[in-house]
């Protein structure tokens, strides 16, 4: 079984991205604490972020759910260089740690734009969306099924809402691992 992990193949042409899926090791995108989180703001509405495994967007209308909970919709598409490895279609899972979230798609193609939306976030809490997707690859000619994973942490902060903070966090600034994703392959014997 082989890992690799988005940081070690941003930059990987094709030939470089197939040696490395053989040879890296990193944790999984779910592994691990919340640590870094994207806050979205009335100011800042919209998260994007693309890494060598796909793109990630996210947006919560601040502006018009003053007070009250709020949707966050989210997608995610795979890049070229995973489609390019992909051999069928895909299952994808997505799932929230703390609301009763789930979505799911069976025999999607491996360039499916997945979209959905998680109800019921509020103020000043931290939360985790997490998905994960399997297909069928051929790397260099050898063939084994992906996990293409990722985990998004964020909050909401409105600046107006009385809500009194659930995790005694100020919203921090935006850093680069408010998102993540890995893939994972394990090869065919």
């Amino acid at each position: 079984m082989s890992l690799i992990s988005t940081k070690r193949v941003g930059a990987l042409g094709s030939a470089a991205l197939a040696a490395a899926l053989l040879l890296l090791p990193a944790a999984p995108a779910h592994a691990g604490v919340q640590q870094a989180k994207h806050v979205f703001k009335m100011s800042a509405p919209y998260y994007e972020k693309t890494d060598s495994n796909g793109k990630f967007t996210g947006q919560v209308n601040m502006a018009a759910t003053i007070g009250k909970p709020a949707t966050m919709a989210w997608s995610f598409r795979t890049s070229p260089k995973v489609q390019a490895i992909a051999t069928g279609r895909m299952t994808c899972k997505a799932g929230h740690m703390q609301l009763p979230y789930h979505d799911s798609h069976s025999n999607v193609a491996v360039n499916y734009f997945w979209h959905s939306s998680v109800k019921n976030n509020v103020r000043n809490k931290n939360y985790t969306l997490y998905g994960n997707c399997t297909f069928r690859v051929n790397v260099g000619g050898k063939t084994g099924t992906a996990n293409l994973g990722f985990r998004f942490n964020y909050s909401l902060f409105d600046g107006i809402s009385k809500t009194e903070p659930q995790d005694a966090a100020p919203p921090a600034p935006s850093t680069d691992d408010e998102f993540s994703s890995d893939l994972e392959i394990t090869y065919d014997s």
